[in-house]
């Protein structure tokens, strides 16, 4: 583009070059910042999550979402209804955060991302179980918004489960949750299914991960050992909705641990 010249004369008495800097500097930092945001790119269009990106909110939603969109692609007539979840899980919990969840969706729609890159991505930056816990919760909760898994959907929580160094019980404890939740939910509403339901004690000695049959001191262990990494004091020093998301996860958890003490054998 060219200027005229005109435009780069001294003004009242200011040099031309402080003139030309006063125009073009603007433009330069432009370019830069558009440089510096998209630098990523070409790594992103190749399914790679970039292993260099600082950790922070934003960058995290990322990796959560890139993850959330292999789930709506295992079904795509389901989309409606999995991204009206990732909506609102990420209003609930990072309202706060400058993200523009449509076009990363899209994108991350368009450029499928593959599993190990991110994966290691989130190993390097959430050094704690419970941490890494929370990110198997949102894809459980997208996977399971129909009420079921389908084996495609359970391969996958599998998979991220293991890659995140958490264990199989981690996974069958947290589906327990939101299985648990959701019967709940049902019951409340009145609905009836001609399912036969799964017994509370059921559900709940799932989540501590013991059975019906366990005597109260190993129910008070398997509750202090989940306490260690989900309890929300463990997260004191980290984001706002970490926070937020391990205070409403260990409600179930403190749930389970009552009804079964409750009904335990010394």
């Amino acid at each position: 583009m060219r200027i005229p010249l005109a435009y780069l004369q001294p003004m009242e008495g200011v040099p031309t070059y402080v003139v030309a800097l006063l125009i073009f500097t603007p433009i330069a930092i432009g370019v830069g910042i558009f440089a510096y945001k998209t630098r990523h790119g070409p790594t992103w269009r190749k399914g790679i999550f970039p292993s260099k990106i600082k950790f922070n909110q934003d960058n995290l939603l990322e990796a959560y979402l890139a993850l959330g969109a292999i789930l709506v692609l295992f079904d795509y007539g389901k989309t409606k209804g999995k991204t009206q979840f990732i909506n609102n899980y990420f209003n609930r919990y990072f309202k706060f955060s400058n993200y523009n969840f449509g076009d990363s969706l899209l994108f991350s729609m368009k450029y499928p991302i593959q599993i190990d890159t991110v994966c290691v991505w989130l190993n390097m930056h959430l050094k704690d179980e419970g941490e890494k816990a929370q990110v198997i919760y949102f894809l459980t909760g997208l996977a399971l918004i129909k009420g079921t898994l389908t084996k495609k959907e359970l391969a996958f929580l599998q998979l991220m489960n293991s890659k995140l160094g958490l264990s199989s019980q981690n996974l069958e404890r947290i589906i327990a949750i939101y299985e648990s939740y959701y019967a709940n939910k049902k019951t409340k509403k009145g609905e009836t299914t001609r399912k036969k339901s799964r017994p509370k004690i059921e559900y709940y000695g799932s989540i501590l991960g013991v059975s019906a049959k366990s005597t109260l001191a190993e129910i008070k262990k398997a509750y202090r050992s989940l306490a260690k990494v989900h309890h929300p004091d463990v997260f004191a020093n980290a984001s706002d909705a970490q926070q937020k998301m391990a205070k409403e996860k260990f409600v179930k958890i403190q749930e389970a641990y009552e009804y079964l003490s409750e009904r335990a054998t010394t």
